[in-house]
């Protein structure tokens, strides 16, 4: 899982894209910059994250990566179940900018449940997704119930 702050106001595309979709837009506007500032997993923002799908008990390796510059200092935690992390049990991890860590998870508690960065504005700002865990005797395919 990538962790990244894309900053779209340095887009090649940037000056061609506000003459077509935003022509009265002042670039220089700080509201526009940062809303430009995609925060990403894997280069999806709010939760459109595809394909975190596991079954109750499967062994899971997360590979954590952030890239970036000085507002890359990300914090991926997840709901409802645990990892290990050299050889502590943990649900949130410390990441710099050019750092990895490598976690597994055993599933033990079937849902849907939010997987994030745990830095306020960058949860504000979308860096989250959902993972599924499936029970034990689901179907492939299958979707567990919602939780309430």
């Amino acid at each position: 899982m990538l962790f990244s702050v894309f900053d779209e106001n340095k887009s090649l595309l940037l000056e061609k894209n506000m003459e077509e979709f935003a022509p009265r837009i002042d670039p220089e506007d700080a509201g526009f910059q940062e809303s430009n500032r995609m925060h990403a997993m894997n280069g999806y923002v709010y939760g459109n994250l595809p394909g975190l799908v596991m079954k109750e008990g499967e062994k899971v390796r997360w590979y954590q990566l952030a890239l970036g510059t000085e507002v890359d200092l990300h914090t991926p935690h997840w709901h409802g179940n645990t990892l290990t992390s050299d050889g502590h049990r943990v649900d949130v991890l410390n990441l710099l900018p050019a750092t990895h860590a490598t976690v597994d998870m055993a599933p033990d508690n079937p849902g849907v449940w939010m997987y994030h960065c745990h830095v306020n504005d960058h949860i504000e700002a979308g860096m989250m997704a959902s993972y599924t865990v499936l029970p034990k005797a689901a179907k492939a395919g299958a979707k567990p119930a919602a939780k309430r």
